[in-house]
């Protein structure tokens, strides 16, 4: 924009000499008039251009300083999950001498679903019915469900729910917009990753996903079995800052 209105700049100036020049030479009257004509034109765009030039360098070099970040930063488009191909689930990498750091510990899977063992009931005395009574069985209580861990508002996973049961194609739903965002991978550990991390999207998703499609996988070939899925949040630094697990379990 600064270039142009120079360039106007310039050239209108360039027209105001041209038409001083035909004023001076003019011997008739229309040639007079059409020298005034074209002087008043170039003093006028002269003046408009070098209005615009001023407000650009005052905006640029006093209003524009005092802006925050924020609002200088071209918005970020949300990603259509929905059209994205997300590649196949990679099989789980070998683990190298020196495990990579992460915020979370890795968490491994037991042979059975993560729930609290049974509390044994103290034991009291049962008095016996007496006769013509009819003996009433106690309901068995329920046990509590896996906790979440490390979920928040800003990194969840809302579909599937923590505890649910789930079988062949999966879409994972949930929001990943955590602060100094850098971009996203989902993993699984399970009786098919033999206890390790595995990617079921086999990349890092850089756009940030706020309560819409995270990824989806086929894992109808998959053993059945209790599976850990993981949401890691990563920085602009490309370190792992975030994570959420849930707990599945799958049934093929």
């Amino acid at each position: 924009m600064l270039l142009l209105a120079s360039l106007g700049l310039l050239w209108y100036i360039s027209e105001f000499l041209r038409a001083r020049r035909l004023l001076q030479r003019a011997v008739f009257g229309l040639e007079r008039e059409r020298g005034r004509q074209l002087r008043n034109n170039a003093a006028i765009f002269i003046l408009a251009l070098t209005a615009v030039i001023g407000i650009i360098i005052y905006v640029n070099y006093q209003v524009a300083p005092t802006l925050p970040p924020e609002l200088l930063r071209p918005p970020t488009p949300t990603p259509d999950q929905a059209r994205t191909p997300l590649a196949s689930p990679s099989p789980p990498a070998i683990p190298s001498s020196t495990p990579t750091p992460l915020l979370a510990p890795t968490i491994t899977l037991p042979s059975q679903p993560l729930v609290p063992p049974p509390i044994a009931p103290a034991a009291t005395e049962t008095p016996e019915p007496a006769e013509g009574d009819t003996a009433v069985a106690l309901p068995t209580p329920a046990l509590a469900p896996t906790p979440l861990i490390g979920c928040n508002l800003q990194l969840t996973i809302s579909e599937p729910r923590n505890g649910a049961t789930v079988t062949g194609f999966i879409e994972f739903f949930g929001t990943a917009n955590t602060p100094d965002f850098g971009g996203y991978t989902l993993e699984a550990n399970g009786p098919q990753t033999n206890g390790q991390w595995a990617s079921l999207v086999g990349r890092t998703i850089a756009q940030p996903v706020v309560d819409s499609l995270l990824g989806n996988v086929n894992l109808s070939q998959w053993e059945s079995g209790p599976y850990l899925i993981r949401l890691t949040a990563f920085n602009r630094g490309g370190e792992a800052a975030y994570q959420c697990a849930i707990q599945i379990t799958l049934e093929n």
